[in-house]
């Protein structure tokens, strides 16, 4: 009976050893749970530095596409222009001869034009001919208002076409925010240099470009 005791007692320490080496000791749970802890704090840091980066490239490209749209209308109104009146550091004033958007009779919006120039104010072909009973020119001016000393803004006035009055001008219309720079040099009698830098706080940007008017010899 002693021996069989002593071969049962025998056989269930081993089992209770065989038991308690297969699980978790304390000090190993929490060695795991301090491992993890570190790994899901580096993701948590990394995902965070990825997702500020994207925000920041993301707002630049903003930033960027709003002053490339202010910069491109400036050089097509250049461009096409057949006098330019007005060149100071701040302010660009030409004439308008890009714009077909109404009708030069009814002076209705059509989309696609009536395939004359909106500044053809007498509907003959002919765009700021300069004698006395002909069309005056339609100016188009592009300035920086500084009224919000936090918030320059370029901005630009252009004709009224929707009406049959002479020299009435359309409400300004922002073009871009956030301008720190806004500069103009007449270069020679057809070749204007315009800068435009914009910063909105996190970012700059900033544009330089010369543009030559087709129309002025």
């Amino acid at each position: 009976m002693c021996l069989k005791s002593k071969s049962a007692s025998n056989l269930s320490e081993k089992m209770l050893r065989t038991h308690d080496n297969s699980g978790f000791t304390l000090l190993e749970l929490l060695i795991s749970i301090a491992i993890l802890s570190v790994i899901m704090i580096g993701l948590h840091q990394a995902m965070g530095t990825a997702l500020s980066a994207y925000r920041q490239t993301t707002d630049r490209q903003e930033l960027l596409a709003r002053a490339r749209y202010a910069m491109e209308r400036m050089v097509m109104f250049v461009q096409e222009t057949d006098q330019i009146q007005i060149v100071s550091v701040e302010n660009l004033v030409l004439n308008e001869r890009v714009l077909d958007t109404y009708d030069n009779d009814t002076h209705g919006y059509i989309a696609g034009g009536d395939g004359y120039l909106d500044a053809d104010n007498d509907h003959d072909g002919m765009v700021n001919e300069g004698g006395v009973n002909d069309d005056p020119a339609d100016l188009i001016s592009f300035s920086l208002d500084k009224s919000d000393p936090n918030n320059w803004k370029l901005q630009e006035q252009m004709p009224n076409y929707s009406t049959s009055t002479l020299d009435d001008f359309l409400a300004t219309k922002v073009l871009c925010a956030h301008v720190t720079t806004f500069s103009c040099a007449l270069l020679t009698p057809d070749l204007v240099e315009i800068q435009l830098t914009v910063n909105d706080g996190k970012n700059e940007v900033s544009l330089k470009t010369r543009v030559r008017a087709m129309y002025i010899d």
